[in-house]
């Protein structure tokens, strides 16, 4: 990693934790999460893993159905 990368890294955290720190609640936390994993697949596809979406949708999938009623 070039200290380029390293910097977006550390920029990339620096945001999302801020936004979980501030996040009230587990509801808020929750689209903070989900506003990030959107994020994280949407970069992969632009760097030439689209593949991440489907990991992304198997998570959500596995969730819907342990918790749907």
């Amino acid at each position: 990693m070039n200290a380029a990368e390293a910097n977006r890294r550390r920029n990339r955290a620096r945001h999302w934790n801020g936004r979980v720190a501030s996040a009230q609640t587990d509801r808020d936390r929750a689209g903070v999460w989900y506003d990030a994993s959107r994020t994280v697949a949407a970069q992969a596809e632009r760097d030439g893993r689209p593949e991440v979406w489907a990991d992304l949708v198997q998570t959500l999938h596995d969730f819907f159905q342990r918790h749907a009623k």
